[in-house]
């Protein structure tokens, strides 16, 4: 069930009948955001989200956010800076931390936090960027790794085509520089690094509106 089918199953008393909720349409959603707490930052999510993988995943606290709400507020009566702290919660991300080292490989790795940053995604609460957060960029790092010491140019001589979005982290291992050969791709090898990544595309961090640009 998604967290639309959710929100109309209340709406049409299918679900806790005694909630008098005077909405007729999906439509005036302005958005959905979930809280591990009432009080907690909340994470948006999208309408169509599994509701049951994000509340295991980011918190049991769905709200709906109407856009009634947002019409019939009296500016006067609220207090600016109370808003801008309440945004600022529910905007704030945690990314997972690494130790900083001039190594090459940690370097991509730390680089493509910075990389998830900038491009405004990030992790409900620093424990969920520490776990599901570090394992992401920890076996997106060894993947990039693995094919760029064997040369990605390689794959693409095969008609295996690396997303755009993922192309500047590459040509940075450099085996020759080492006096080392480039090795030979094993598919065994190749096929553990996509199993490695494959559980994080339906995971629901990944469902969360902040990671749409990398879906």
């Amino acid at each position: 069930m998604s967290l639309k089918d959710f929100f109309m199953k209340l709406v049409n008393k299918e679900i806790s009948p005694e909630c008098n909720i005077a909405v007729t349409s999906s439509k005036e959603i302005e958005r959905i955001e979930l809280s591990e707490a009432l009080a907690a930052s909340a994470t948006q999510a999208s309408l169509n989200c599994n509701i049951i993988e994000l509340t295991k995943g980011v918190g049991i606290y769905i709200h709906y956010r109407l856009k009634t709400d947002i019409t019939t507020a009296t500016p006067a009566s609220q207090n600016g800076f109370a808003i801008l702290m309440q945004n600022a919660r529910k905007s704030k991300l945690y990314l997972p931390t690494f130790p900083q080292s001039g190594n090459r490989k940690q370097t991509l790795r730390n680089d493509l936090v910075d990389w998830i940053h900038n491009n405004g995604g990030g992790w409900s609460t620093q424990s969920y960027a520490n776990t599901q957060g570090k394992e992401f960029i920890v076996s997106l790092t060894e993947a990039i790794w693995y094919i760029d010491m064997r040369s990605h140019k390689k794959l693409e001589e095969r008609s295996f085509h690396i997303p755009n979005i993922f192309l500047e982290f590459f040509d940075r291992a450099n085996p020759e520089s080492h006096k080392h050969s480039r090795k030979l791709f094993d598919a065994n090898e190749l096929n553990l690094h996509c199993q490695s990544l494959a559980p994080c595309a339906t995971s629901s961090w990944m469902l969360m509106a902040n990671f749409d640009w990398l879906r």
